[in-house]
Protein backbone atom coordinates (compact mmCIF):
# COMPACT_ATOMS: atom_id res chain seq x y z
CA UNK A 1 0.00 0.00 0.00
CA UNK A 2 1.31 3.45 -1.43
CA UNK A 3 1.10 6.56 1.53
CA UNK A 4 -0.66 9.08 -0.32
CA UNK A 5 -0.76 12.88 1.44
CA UNK A 6 -3.67 13.82 2.42
CA UNK A 7 -4.92 17.33 0.80
CA UNK A 8 -5.70 20.49 2.59
CA UNK A 9 -9.09 20.86 1.35
CA UNK A 10 -9.86 24.72 3.28
CA UNK A 11 -8.60 26.22 0.21
CA UNK A 12 -10.74 24.59 -2.36
CA UNK A 13 -13.70 25.00 -0.17
CA UNK A 14 -13.12 28.28 0.34
CA UNK A 15 -12.39 29.05 -3.60
CA UNK A 16 -15.61 27.30 -4.49
CA UNK A 17 -17.64 29.28 -1.74
CA UNK A 18 -16.32 32.38 -2.92
CA UNK A 19 -17.24 31.21 -7.06
CA UNK A 20 -20.82 30.27 -6.07
CA UNK A 21 -21.28 33.73 -3.68
CA UNK A 22 -20.18 35.41 -6.46
CA UNK A 23 -21.87 33.56 -9.21
CA UNK A 24 -18.18 33.12 -11.23
CA UNK A 25 -17.05 30.31 -13.72
CA UNK A 26 -13.34 28.91 -13.26
CA UNK A 27 -13.02 31.52 -16.81
CA UNK A 28 -14.22 34.11 -14.81
CA UNK A 29 -11.48 33.52 -12.14
CA UNK A 30 -8.80 32.85 -14.76
CA UNK A 31 -9.35 36.09 -16.41
CA UNK A 32 -9.39 37.44 -13.05
CA UNK A 33 -6.10 35.83 -11.52
CA UNK A 34 -4.19 34.79 -15.24
CA UNK A 35 -4.42 30.99 -13.71
CA UNK A 36 -4.93 28.60 -16.56
CA UNK A 37 -8.69 27.47 -16.17
CA UNK A 38 -7.31 24.12 -16.04
CA UNK A 39 -5.30 24.70 -12.32
CA UNK A 40 -8.55 26.82 -11.47
CA UNK A 41 -10.60 23.43 -11.79
CA UNK A 42 -7.51 21.48 -10.04
CA UNK A 43 -7.38 23.97 -6.80
CA UNK A 44 -11.50 23.90 -6.90
CA UNK A 45 -11.42 19.63 -6.87
CA UNK A 46 -8.57 19.31 -4.84
CA UNK A 47 -6.44 17.56 -6.92
CA UNK A 48 -3.74 19.83 -6.25
CA UNK A 49 -2.89 22.62 -3.95
CA UNK A 50 -1.25 26.20 -5.08
CA UNK A 51 2.02 27.50 -4.93
CA UNK A 52 2.21 30.49 -2.61
CA UNK A 53 2.71 32.87 -5.65
CA UNK A 54 -0.38 31.16 -7.31
CA UNK A 55 -2.67 31.79 -4.05
CA UNK A 56 -1.09 35.51 -4.01
CA UNK A 57 -2.99 35.92 -7.38
CA UNK A 58 -5.95 34.05 -6.52
CA UNK A 59 -6.35 36.27 -3.16
CA UNK A 60 -5.11 39.54 -5.27
CA UNK A 61 -7.78 38.99 -8.39
CA UNK A 62 -10.28 37.84 -6.02
CA UNK A 63 -9.90 40.57 -3.33
CA UNK A 64 -9.71 37.87 -0.13
CA UNK A 65 -6.72 37.59 1.59
CA UNK A 66 -4.15 35.14 1.49
CA UNK A 67 -4.91 34.03 5.29
CA UNK A 68 -8.66 33.83 3.89
CA UNK A 69 -8.20 31.44 1.42
CA UNK A 70 -5.68 29.08 3.44
CA UNK A 71 -8.09 29.07 6.59
CA UNK A 72 -6.31 31.20 8.53
CA UNK A 73 -9.05 34.30 9.08
CA UNK A 74 -11.21 35.05 7.45
CA UNK A 75 -12.75 37.47 4.77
Amino acid sequence: MGRHKKLDLTLAKRLDSIMQQRRLYPSDVSRLTGIKVRMIHNYISGTCQPSAFMVKKLAEGLNVSADYLLGVGEQ
